[in-house]
């Protein structure tokens, strides 16, 4: 069997809005998020706070892929924005090949209330994961594109015990997803240290991490992953900074 040369990236685009994530009502700049992906031509996309119109309108990854000529893609809207007033915010994938088999999973939302840089009250929105599988040619890849609580805006920690139901949820997920080794996880975990978290999917028979101890955010922090199954050879990684605030991160992979 001939090995396939695959793309994959993760991005979150926060409502293809350019700067801080949190700011309210700015105007996306989506001319600017395809120009990145027309230079790096991701296969797969994964996108994380993608913002959907709940059929009213095209959605943010029904654009990309349109203008970016990709034959597939998905979204799921997870909660309303805390950017627009008229949008929620969803996880989006695109794909070159066909995508099956895809099922939305939330997570249990922590009772938690913090407050914003304006003072604003904050309460956690949902959060959760796409698991599914796309097809290439005679073999399925399985994926999951996952965003996480991001539990230290509230003052607390995801290593914490009361959040291990998130995590054992999604661990649960990650390992029958990737029972052959034919599959990729894209988060943004809201958490660096990937294996404090989801230990018990990484290590030898299980996935690796594309680029562990890695700053994904202007600030210097580690957001986001990628973990590539044991049936996947990892090639190269990029993770190049952009105007939004998380890096555009990617891998090339043989499959």
């Amino acid at each position: 069997m001939r090995p396939t040369l695959l793309r994959i990236a993760t991005w979150n685009m926060g409502g293809g809005i350019l700067g801080e994530s949190h700011q309210r009502d700015g105007i996306p700049s989506l001319d600017y998020y395809a120009s990145v992906l027309a230079d790096h031509r991701p296969d797969v996309l994964c996108l994380q706070e993608a913002h959907d119109y709940d059929g009213r309108r095209e959605s943010q990854s029904e654009y990309l892929a349109r203008r970016l000529e990709y034959a597939h893609s998905l979204s799921f809207p997870l909660s309303v924005s805390h950017m627009a007033k008229d949008a929620s915010l969803a996880l989006g994938i695109l794909s070159r090949f066909p995508i099956a088999k895809t099922v939305y999973k939330r997570f249990p939302r922590p009772q938690l209330v913090g407050t914003g840089p304006r003072g604003e009250r904050w309460t956690l929105h949902d959060k959760g994961y796409m698991v599914g599988s796309i097809a290439l040619g005679d073999r399925m890849l399985g994926f999951v594109n996952g965003h996480c609580f991001p539990l230290r805006r509230f003052g607390a920690s995801a290593t914490e015990p009361a959040f291990a139901p998130v995590w054992a949820m999604l661990t649960a997920d990650l390992l029958a997803v990737g029972g052959t080794g034919t599959a990729f996880a894209a988060l943004d975990a809201n958490h660096g240290r990937i294996g404090e978290v989801l230990g018990d999917v990484l290590g030898p028979g299980h996935y690796r991490s594309a680029f562990e101890a890695t700053p994904t955010t202007p600030g210097g922090g580690q957001k986001d992953h990628i973990l590539y199954g044991r049936a996947l050879r990892l090639l190269s990684t990029t993770v190049a900074a952009t105007e939004s605030d998380h890096s555009y991160c990617q891998v090339s992979v043989l499959v």
